[in-house]
């Protein structure tokens, strides 16, 4: 019983279906308390009306932090049932979920609260900590998501763009400390002082209050503005390629020859395969992910256009990869999940309703048959592994 409730709060906090109505009212009812947070800790720094409205900022205040505060704990209840896995342990896994940047910013948010009981705390620097609610955004924005995953599929290359960024700097103020310290003493005093116009001239910024005089030091600065233009640009080309690299990854487009490929349709005519194409959904899933949850409803079965699932059937567990499919057995047999499914490496995978499912079966006996016989082949074999591994001394 406790479990279940702990899969519905979890499907209600975490996944947010398109599908799921109470899902979606919740999404949206926290995005606008964080908005409207944002909104009155801005206007709450107008000492007018702070001081007008202040039993009403107060109560409000005290509203969103029980709601932020009981948000938090059940999202470190529910934890365990997280999709990639990776808190598993009662103990353990809800305190690597405190320890995980989302984590984090949940307990920021309510943090400051609790605190100004205990110790004193300025008021700008109280208004400034609950401004920081406007992160909780994050976890409902695919954008934020998107740049979080781009920005850790290029760590390799930007590390190493920012070391020649750090070398360029540092050359570069060294060299104007030498040309310019006995012409202008004061303003690159020290190398340190020289890292302000290093950096400023570098970016291409260019405040102009710190300039070279001398002639050696111009063609200097005048080499250092060209090779900033070029030096600064790779990151943002770097990002620019991360960004095309995950989206084509993200948004792959159904094709006829992709449904053509998949074995399990290789029997039909071109005219059947492109029906069928109109009823699939691409879906993109990262290493590690639950696809499909012992218990749940069985809703879709799933095509691997490429990538690698593991299928957790106790007492066994086997592999699928490229061109097998999956989660077709609740559908067939009317009942829940009877197998966990994580994918093993990032996976491409094709997305059949049920009711589209059994539509397709209905007109097509030979595909129903097939599937049956797929199915029932499956089955019998992960009975035989278990006798198997029964007989076993």
């Amino acid at each position: 019983m406790i479990s279940k409730l702990r899969n519905r709060v979890h499907d209600v906090l975490e996944v947010s279906e398109n599908d799921d109505l109470f899902s979606r009212i919740i999404d949206f009812g926290l995005i606008g308390l964080i908005t409207l947070n944002v909104l009155a800790i801005i206007v709450e720094s107008i000492d007018a009306v702070a001081a007008m409205y202040q039993p009403l900022f107060e109560m409000f205040e005290l509203v969103s932090v029980a709601i932020f505060t009981f948000e938090y704990v059940l999202r470190v209840w529910i934890c365990v049932d997280h999709t990639d896995g990776k808190y598993r342990g009662k103990l353990l896994g809800r305190l690597r979920y405190m320890a995980s940047p989302l984590a984090l910013i949940d307990l920021i948010v309510i943090l400051p609260f609790y605190l100004s009981f205990i110790v004193g705390i300025d008021l700008r620097v109280l208004r400034i900590l609950r401004l920081l609610r406007i992160l909780k955004l994050t976890r409902y924005s695919g954008a934020w998501a998107l740049f979080a995953a781009v920005l850790y599929g290029q760590r390799r290359t930007l590390y190493m763009s920012g070391f020649l960024m750090v070398i360029m700097l540092v050359l570069s103020a060294s060299l104007m400390y030498l040309i310019e310290h006995d012409a202008q003493p004061q303003a690159f005093a020290d190398i340190p002082s020289a890292m302000w116009w290093s950096l400023v001239t570098l970016t291409t910024v260019g405040y102009g209050d710190v300039t070279p005089v001398t002639v050696l030091g111009k063609v200097l600065g005048g080499f250092v503005t060209i090779l900033g233009l070029g030096m600064y640009a790779l990151p943002a080309g770097i990002l620019a390629s991360g960004f095309m690299q995950e989206l084509s990854k993200r948004q792959f487009v159904v094709t006829w020859s992709m449904v053509a490929k998949v074995p399990f349709f290789g029997g039909l005519d071109a005219e059947k395969i492109a029906e069928i194409a109109a009823l699939l959904k691409p879906w993109a899933v990262p290493p590690r992910y639950t696809v499909i949850r012992r218990g749940e409803a069985a809703d879709s079965m799933y095509f691997i256009v490429s990538g690698d699932v593991e299928v957790d059937l106790p007492p066994n567990s086997f592999h699928l990869t490229t061109g097998e499919f999956f989660g077709e057995m609740g559908i067939l047999s009317r009942s829940e999940r009877v197998a966990n499914v994580i994918s093993i490496t990032e996976c491409q995978l094709l997305i059949l309703q049920a009711r589209d499912l059994n539509r397709l079966l209905e007109d097509n006996p030979g595909l129903d048959a097939e599937l049956k016989e797929l199915t029932a082949r499956r089955l019998a074999e992960s009975d035989k592994s278990e006798t198997h591994d029964q007989e076993k001394p």
